[in-house]
């Protein structure tokens, strides 16, 4: 066997009676030894092999120091391996990849938010930035100079070079193969194990088919693997603490968890299994009793800064980039703060006074993330009210849209307008002012119905005009701050925060994330709550936009500056409420969309392309074989630790703590790293695809292979593991195959696809409506 990772079946080996005398076996420990066959000359313990009950474990030859350079040790035959996995995997990602010369798939959303970047226009997404940038980067590389829209279905012009925008995503997914196999290593795999995890991760299909496109995926999955990979490694080095490799597989693995989290929030997973395992480690410590008090606090102060800190710095880094290559407006630009539009090129919100007063237009933005710009509309009406009551729902909404806008005027009603002859009166603090919608002339409102949602508070509307006031129309300003140099005693665009109070009732005008009902135009519900004490952002607004032709257009510039945190708190939460929008849609459940309890049963794959006898396609399919194996080794792997449990308490188990704690260490990264990436999407609302399970599906594979290895170690031959491993990957590899037209592209006929078709749900070659 090479080195320390040669498993758990060899590590930790106990005493064996031979009449009056014992024989102690060890393997050799370098790399280079003659693979696997150290081992021939030891019996590996099984979990139930109990004769020796009580016996302790062999002695090491080598202290743990050597033991954990050997672990982070390559040799000659584990590169030559992991090289030789890399090309084959560069193979089967690149192969024909350019075949389907037509967007297919989520291409038109992150090919056209690649795009995004080469034009500095910026967008939103519910997504973090950092795999799209790599996205924008490979198309800005082949030569694109942004123009293309990426229209689903469309085909790509001559001078679109799509095919390089493929293969530069690719790579990334090609990573994943030569991350498995030393990850495995660094995991006491030995190295037929690691050979045989690695090609599962190379032979699996689903896994393949995913990195050939324009996605997101294939960077999700590197990162994932990187991020496992770091964690690994360090770990390796627990016996020597603050070494030179110890700190750099730490921050390596912080690193590693930053640009996983700003790919995509599922790398949340694998922090939070970094994480567990992390405090594991240290309660552990503290509760040995044999590390100094200071010695502790180091380690935690450590895998703070490394595990925590870097991270976010990373995560907020790929934000600062973000915005920084997104400078001009753009499609997505509402969604941001007043402050944040007013430094961007070309946006509206840049090109407008920055001075307010009675007569001007105006649009009224909530600090509340969600919400938007108060709007109605005569459209509009509560379902209690007739249309002779003429009273209209106000509510909020994102965009810039004409019936946004309202005129601030005085308590007598006087039509104050904004016409350049007209006398400027300022809105000072405490200021009363009505407010009348610029497409109506109704007043914004309130009274004591209640609101749709909640009971206690005021509904708000707009009701009446110039010649049917009502004392329920005026609002008392309150200044709460002033973001620019500008003394904060009177209203300006952009940068004065403020609260409006009913000047009846003194309830507080507040925005709400309760969407209304179809009637309301699914808006944010608007209120008027009575809690009027509150200086939640709900209750703080600002105007953002502002016409009047009595003011000349100002430099925001120099009244506002940028906040990093501020915007990238505010994005985020921006994206969190745009991604629980993401509802499944009945419609094409099964065809598309799937649920998570179908996915490790592989009942509803997923096809990526239009499916007629003439076109390219694409299925998202994983290897049958492996995909099940992994699904049995996941589910049964807590009945399996049960059952040793139960025979530990009753004192039958045959497990010594080394040889036991050697197989947790492994085992519980890889099943935690699968049920931490699976169990979360059963409390999700939002649509959920089969290409959500591939990190867990991942890690999966990986526990797959380290199961295996130690089956064989218990219970055959020492040199068996070889031919184990070699029929195993015969039967992966020829399944695998097997499927490949539909990883590769296949164009034949949809019928000659029927074979493929294993389970009556995998709609291969018919529609499953009625199934």
């Amino acid at each position: 066997m090479p080195n320390s990772s040669a498993g758990i079946g060899n590590q930790g080996l106990r005493h064996r009676q031979h009449g009056a005398r014992n024989t102690q076996t060890a393997e050799p420990q370098t790399s280079g030894q003659n693979g696997e066959k150290g081992a021939a000359r030891e019996q590996p313990p099984g979990p139930d092999d109990t004769q020796h009950k009580g016996q302790k474990p062999a002695k090491h030859r080598r202290d743990a120091d050597d033991a954990a350079q050997d672990m982070s040790r390559f040799d000659a035959t584990d590169r030559m391996l992991s090289v030789a996995l890399t090309a084959v995997c560069l193979f089967t990602r690149l192969y024909q990849i350019g075949k389907r010369a037509t967007v297919t798939w989520d291409e038109t959303h992150f090919g056209k938010f690649g795009a995004h970047y080469i034009n500095g226009t910026f967008y939103h997404d519910v997504h973090p930035p950092l795999a799209k940038m790599l996205v924008g980067l490979g198309e800005y590389i082949s030569g694109h100079n942004g123009s293309f829209a990426y229209t689903s279905g469309a085909t790509y012009p001559a001078h679109i070079n799509y095919t390089f925008q493929r293969a530069f995503v690719a790579v990334m997914g090609v990573f994943i193969v030569p991350f498995a196999y030393r990850t495995c290593r660094f995991l006491s795999f030995g190295r037929a194990g690691a050979l045989m995890a690695a090609s599962f991760v190379l032979l699996d299909n689903a896994l393949c088919v995913i990195s050939r496109f324009i996605l997101l995926d294939p960077p999700l999955l590197c990162f994932t693997a990187m991020s496992l990979l770091g964690y690994a490694a360090f770990a390796a080095q627990k016996e020597r603490p603050f070494s030179q490799p110890w700190w750099s597989w730490l921050a390596f693995t912080g690193m590693a968890l930053g640009l996983v989290t700003s790919s995509k929030w599922v790398g949340l997973f694998i922090v939070a299994l970094v994480g567990l395992c992390t405090v594991e480690e240290l309660l552990t410590m503290y509760a040995d009793g044999k590390t100094p008090a200071m010695t502790q606090l180091k380690h935690w102060a450590a895998r703070i800064a490394c595990l925590i800190l870097v991270p976010l710095l990373v995560y907020i880094s790929c934000f600062e980039v973000h915005f920084a290559l997104l400078g001009s407006r753009g499609t997505g630009d509402y969604k941001m703060p007043s402050t944040f539009q007013a430094l961007q090129h070309r946006s509206v919100v840049a090109l407008q006074p920055h001075r307010v007063a009675f007569g001007s237009l105006v649009t009224l933005r909530s600090h509340k993330p969600g919400f938007g710009l108060i709007h109605t509309n005569t459209t509009l009406q509560f379902p209690d009210r007739s249309h002779a009551n003429e009273e209209w729902v106000a509510g909020g909404m994102g965009g810039k849209q004409k019936y946004n806008w309202w005129r601030v005027v005085s308590v007598n009603t006087t039509w104050e307008n904004d016409a350049p002859e007209s006398p400027v009166v300022h809105i000072a603090d405490n200021a009363i002012i009505r407010l009348a919608h610029n497409g109506t002339g109704h007043y914004l409102r309130t009274s004591h119905a209640q609101p749709h949602h909640i009971g206690w508070d005021r509904r708000m509307f707009v009701a009446g005009n110039e010649s049917s006031t009502s004392l329920w129309d005026l609002w008392r300003v309150r200044i709460v701050d002033e973001e620019s140099p500008r003394p904060r005693d009177q209203l300006y665009a952009v940068t004065t925060t403020f609260q409006l109070f009913n000047a009846v009732s003194g309830c507080l005008l507040q925005a709400t994330g309760a969407e209304l009902p179809p009637w309301g135009n699914k808006m944010s519900e608007l209120i008027c709550t009575n809690d009027n004490a509150t200086r939640s952002e709900s209750s703080l607004w600002n105007i953002e936009q502002v016409r009047d032709m009595r003011f000349k257009r100002a430099r925001f510039g120099s009244l506002v500056k940028r906040r990093l945190i501020r915007n990238v708190v505010w994005l985020n939460r921006e994206m969190a409420i745009s991604n629980n929008k993401l509802v499944a849609d009945p419609d094409r459940y099964k065809h598309t969309e799937s649920s998570p309890w179908t996915w490790p049963l592989l009942l509803y794959p997923m096809r990526l392309s239009a499916w007629s006898n003439s076109s390219i396609k694409y299925y998202e399919i994983g290897n049958p074989v492996t995909w099940w194996a992994s699904t049995v080794c996941c589910f049964l792997y807590p009945l399996q630790m049960l059952y040793w449990l139960v025979r530990w308490r009753r004192g039958v188990s045959s497990w010594n703590p080394h040889e036991f704690r050697k197989y947790w260490d492994t085992s519980k990264v890889l099943w935690g790293g699968w049920a931490l990436h699976y169990l979360p999407f059963f409390l999700m609302g939002r649509v959920t695809y089969i290409h959500h399970y591939l990190p867990a599906l991942y890690f999966a594979l990986l526990l797959l292979a380290f199961e295996i290895q130690c089956l064989v170690r218990w219970y055959l031959p020492p040199r068996a593991i070889w031919y184990v491993v070699t029929l195993v990957l015969m039967a992966t590899a020829y399944v695998s195959y097997m499927f490949l037209p539909l990883t590769f592209g296949c164009d034949k006929s949809i019928k000659e696809l029927a074979h493929l078709a294993w389970l009556p749900t995998w709609n291969i070659h018919r529609n499953l409506d009625s199934v």
